[in-house]
C-alpha cells in the first residue's frame, strides 16, 4: 500500500500549467458575461473589465471579497490565482505548507483560490463554534459532494441534513456495546490468530516486511469480517504464508489508488479540468468502478441469500454491518456507498495509527519511556494468557492507551478538514490570539488542520512538538482527558469519529498481541520518519522491521 502511494506521489502533474489555462478560461467566461452586460453600452467595456481585474488583482478568480477588511492576516496572493502557489504541494509537504503558513501568519488568517476564500481556524474555540454552537450552519456542501461524490457516492462524509442524520443513527449501532462484544471482538480475534501465524513464520526466516503495508492489509481482512461476514476473500489479502505478501486483489489495489487520485482532487479546485486535459479522469472512474464492482457484488449476494430465505442470528456471530444498514435501506446503490464509508473511515486511520504507534514504540527517541517492558507488563495482567485483549479492558491499559492517544495526537492520521458555510456567520473573538470576532460569507469555507493544531504551543504548551504520553496521567497517575475541541484528532461535535473506540481497540489489541509475542527489530530506530499526508497521514516509505519470537515466554 505505501508502495502504490510514494510511487503515484512522484507521478508528473500537469496542474501548474492547466491551472494557467483554467483561469485564462475563466477570464474569457468572465469578459464573456462583462460583453453581454455592455451590449447597450459598449464604451463601458473597457471600465468593466479594468473593474473586473483590479478585483482579482491579488486573489483567486470568482472568490469572495474578505469580509473582514486589513486586520486579519493574509499571504499575498497573485492575480486570479490568489494563494494556490502555497498550496502546490504534494504529499507529505501539503502538512509542512500549512505549518509554514502557521509560523508565518499564525493560527488565524484567510487565503484564496479560484473560486474559494478559505477561512483558516486553528483554535479549539473556533472548531467549538462550528462543530457545536453553530453545526447546523457548517456543512459537508457543494465542493465536497463534487469532489467525493462519485467515491462516497451517497455516503455519509458527503452528506448533509437529514440524509446525513438517517446514515448517522444507522452506523452508531455498529458500535453498540453488545455489537463490539459479539461480532467485532470475535472478529478481531480471528484475525489475529492468523496474523500471529504469518508473524511466526516470517520470523523463522528473519524476512523484513512494512507493517504499514501489513497493516493496511490486516484492516482490510477485519472490515471483510465485519462488514459481510466475508473470510474467504480475506484470506486472498492476508493468509498465515508469507507469500500472500507478495500480491494484493485489483480491488484492494484499487482502494489504494482510488483514495490517493481523489486526495490529489480535493487540493486541486480546477480538478474537472486537470483531470479531462491529463487523462486521470479516466484512470479514477477505473478505480472507482473497479473497487465498487467487489463491494456491488457483495451486497447482492446478501440479497439473492436474503430472497432465499437467509435471516442473521444476532447470536450466531453477532450483526455485520451490511445486517444493520439494510434496516435502513435495500438500495444496493446506497449500500455499497454506506459500507464504503466504514472502510475509508477506518482503514486508513486504524492501519496509519498502529503504524505510527510501532514507530514510537521502536524509535531510539523514545527509549527512556522503556515502553516495550511496560505494555508487556500490561499485557500481562489484563490478557489472559495465550489470548486477546477484550473490548472490556482496553481500558486497563493504561500506558499502552496513553502511547496510542499521544501517536494519536501528535502524528494524527486526519491532517486537515474543512466545511462550508450555509449562511453568514460571525465566529466569536479569541482574546488569547488577539482576534476580534471574525465575519464569515455563505458559500466559503473553513479550513481547520489538525497537524497544525496537534504542534500548537498556544494550545498544547511549549512541549507540544514532544511525544509525551505522560501528558495524558494527572500528577496523581490517573488518567486524564482532554477536549474533543483540542484533542481533535478524532473531530468533535456531532460529526465526531463514531469508529475512534473501534481504532483504539484494535490498535491497542495489535500492538499488545505483538508485543506480548515477538521482539521487534525496527530496521532504522534513528532516522526522522516523515508524515505522507493523503486523506490520512501514513508514514513516508512505510515502517519496515523483522521479527523474533520470544524465548522468555
Amino acid at each position: 500500500m505505501s508502495t502504490l502511494l510514494n510511487t503515484w506521489e512522484n507521478t508528473p502533474s500537469l496542474g501548474g500549467v492547466i491551472q494557467y489555462f483554467a483561469i485564462l478560461a475563466g477570464v474569457a467566461f468572465a469578459g464573456t458575461v462583462l460583453l453581454e452586460g455592455t451590449r447597450h453600452c459598449p464604451n463601458s467595456l473597457p471600465a468593466r473589465m479594468a473593474g473586473f481585474c483590479w478585483t482579482y488583482r491579488n486573489r483567486g478568480i470568482l472568490s469572495s471579497s474578505s469580509a473582514n477588511g486589513d486586520w486579519i492576516p493574509k499571504p499575498k496572493g497573485q492575480a486570479f490565482k490568489g494563494n494556490s502557489q502555497e498550496l502546490q504541494t504534494k504529499g507529505a509537504a501539503s502538512c509542512k505548507a500549512w505549518y509554514s503558513l502557521y509560523q508565518r501568519y499564525g493560527p488565524a488568517y484567510e487565503i484564496t483560490v479560484p473560486y474559494f476564500r478559505l477561512h483558516v481556524i486553528n483554535h479549539p474555540r473556533y472548531l467549538e463554534h462550528i462543530q457545536k454552537t453553530k453545526s447546523k450552519n457548517y456543512i459537508r456542501g457543494a465542493f465536497t459532494r463534487n469532489v467525493f461524490g462519485k467515491l462516497h457516492r451517497s455516503g455519509i462524509f458527503v452528506a448533509d441534513g437529514k440524509e446525513w442524520q438517517a446514515q448517522r443513527k444507522a452506523a452508531t449501532r455498529a458500535f453498540s456495546k453488545q455489537n463490539f462484544e459479539r461480532h467485532i471482538t470475535k472478529s478481531l480475534h480471528h484475525c489475529l490468530d492468523i496474523l500471529m501465524r504469518l508473524l511466526s513464520n516470517l520470523a523463522k526466516t528473519g524476512t523484513e516486511f512494512d507493517f504499514q503495508e501489513l497493516m493496511g492489509r490486516f484492516i482490510f481482512c477485519i472490515f471483510l469480517r465485519m462488514a459481510f461476514h466475508e473470510d474467504e476473500l480475506a484470506l486472498d489479502i492476508m493468509s498465515d504464508k508469507p507469500e500472500s505478501l507478495n500480491s494484493i486483489p485489483k480491488y484492494v489495489e484499487a482502494f489504494d489508488k482510488a483514495t490517493h487520485l481523489f486526495d490529489r482532487r480535493r487540493r486541486d479546485p480546477i480538478w474537472k479540468l486537470t483531470e479531462k486535459l491529463s487523462g486521470e479522469d479516466k484512470i479514477t472512474d477505473q478505480a472507482v468502478s473497479l473497487f465498487y464492482e467487489q463491494m456491488d457484488a457483495l451486497v447482492k449476494k446478501r440479497m439473492d441469500a436474503i430472497a432465499s430465505g437467509y435471516k442473521y442470528n444476532p447470536e450466531d456471530g453477532g450483526v455485520d454491518l451490511l445486517d444493520l444498514f439494510m434496516q435502513s435501506t435495500n438500495d444496493p446503490y446506497e449500500l455499497s456507498g454506506m459500507v464504503f464509508a466504514f472502510l475509508i473511515a477506518g482503514r486508513d486511520t486504524t492501519t496509519y495509527s498502529t503504524a505510527w504507534l510501532m514507530k514510537e514504540i521502536f524509535h531510539d527517541d523514545n527509549k527512556h519511556l522503556d515502553a516495550v517492558s511496560k505494555i508487556r507488563a500490561e499485557a500481562k495482567e489484563v490478557i489472559a494468557d495465550g489470548g486477546y485483549l477484550e473490548y472490556a479492558n482496553t481500558s486497563k491499559m493504561h500506558f499502552t492507551h496513553a502511547m496510542w492517544d499521544e501517536t494519536s495526537r501528535l502524528n494524527t492520521v486526519s491532517p486537515a478538514g474543512q466545511m462550508e458555510a450555509a449562511e453568514d456567520d460571525v465566529l466569536p473573538a479569541v482574546p488569547e490570539l488577539n482576534m476580534p470576532p471574525r465575519k464569515i460569507k455563505k458559500g466559503d469555507i473553513v479550513s481547520y488542520q489538525n497537524y497544525v493544531l496537534s504542534r500548537m504551543p498556544e494550545v498544547w504548551g511549549d512541549d507540544a512538538f514532544e511525544f509525551k504520553p505522560e501528558r495524558w496521567f494527572d500528577e496523581d497517575g490517573k488518567t486524564i482527558s482532554f477536549s474533543p475541541f483540542k484533542y481533535h484528532s478524532w473531530n468533535a461535535g456531532p460529526r465526531s469519529c463514531l469508529g475512534r473506540p473501534l481504532a483504539t481497540y484494535e490498535g491497542i489489541s495489535i500492538a499488545a498481541a505483538i508485543i506480548q509475542r515477538f521482539d521487534v527489530i525496527m530496521s532504522d530506530t534513528t532516522k526522522t520518519y516523515e508524515p505522507l499526508a493523503a486523506l490520512n497521514m501514513g508514514v513516508k516509505d512505510g515502517v519496515k522491521m523483522r521479527v523474533r519470537k520470544r524465548e522468555d515466554i
